[in-house]
């Protein structure tokens, strides 16, 4: 339904928002994102997002947005996506703000994952001792305008044996979620649920940043302006989780690679409200 993909969306958004400063910034620049998709009753094979449009948005808090769309229209009307990064300095580089040095992680393959904070209905948050700072979401409001359009990059999805994302003949077989089972004193006790069909295999998402915008609007060193990075999405809908967070991943639901590369260009800044 519809709507319940709305409100796991807007709990997203109103996750992310929290670190978004009003901001607003656009700019030319390259960038690919080909692939396969497979959202049900929408789009199933073959994908190019040919993007032409690469935007960076700062916020106070050190987190950065990245926005690659097909067209440079509002979001509820393009296809496009987010990518999300809590701390852009700590991909830099930069030093943390009590001064101590950090590590740079340019040049490393960062794993891509939801925030541990947003979950569908039945699933509990889990403290996660070492979260993933990178998240990314694939949005088809044009293509797929009344569909359920989100997917997201997940560091853990169930793929073919092959490792591919093609739906296989004769549909999508149900995963092997655990659910009640029959013992043989005729209780029950948790096991596979009947029918359920394990994964070939399980696929990660992985972003590598070669260079990332330094966060600062005011910028004017167009070294510490650029953004340029190659990514390899798996995406899912996080509403095929199994119940509780048990059993294996969820099903992909595509899988996208790709590059962008532009400089941060300031624009008209965002209509304040009181």
């Amino acid at each position: 339904m519809r709507g319940t993909a709305s409100l796991f969306r807007l709990a997203l958004v109103a996750t992310l928002a929290a670190w978004l400063a009003p901001a607003c910034s656009l700019g030319a620049g390259t960038g690919t994102c080909t692939g396969t998709l497979d959202v049900p009753d929408c789009w199933a094979g073959p994908f190019d997002l040919h993007p032409d449009f690469f935007a960076a948005v700062p916020s106070s808090g050190g987190a950065l947005q990245i926005r690659i769309q097909n067209g440079g229209d509002y979001e509820t009307f393009s296809d496009g996506m987010v990518i999300l990064i809590d701390d852009g300095g700590q991909v830099r580089g930069d030093p943390a703000n009590d001064g101590s040095p950090r590590p740079s992680l340019l040049g490393q393959s960062l794993v891509v994952a939801l925030p541990p904070s947003v979950v569908p209905p039945g699933v509990p948050v889990k403290p996660v001792p070492d979260p993933r700072i990178v998240h990314a979401s694939l949005y088809l409001e044009r293509t797929c305008r009344t569909q359920n359009d989100a997917l997201y990059a997940m560091d853990a999805v169930s793929v073919n044996a092959d490792g591919s994302c093609d739906r296989p003949p004769g549909g999508d077989p149900p995963l092997a979620c655990p659910g009640p089972a029959t013992s043989g004193d005729g209780g029950a006790e948790a096991g596979p649920g009947d029918g359920g069909a394990a994964p070939g295999a399980v696929a990660t998402s992985t972003i590598t940043f070669n260079s990332l915008f330094d966060g600062n609007p005011a910028e004017s060193d167009a070294k510490q302006r650029l953004t340029d990075a190659t990514f390899d999405f798996y995406l899912a809908d996080p509403r095929e989780i199994c119940p509780g967070g048990l059993g294996p991943p969820p099903r992909c639901r595509g899988h996208l690679t790709g590059s962008f590369h532009f400089y941060f260009e300031r624009g008209k800044p965002a209509q304040p409200f009181p």
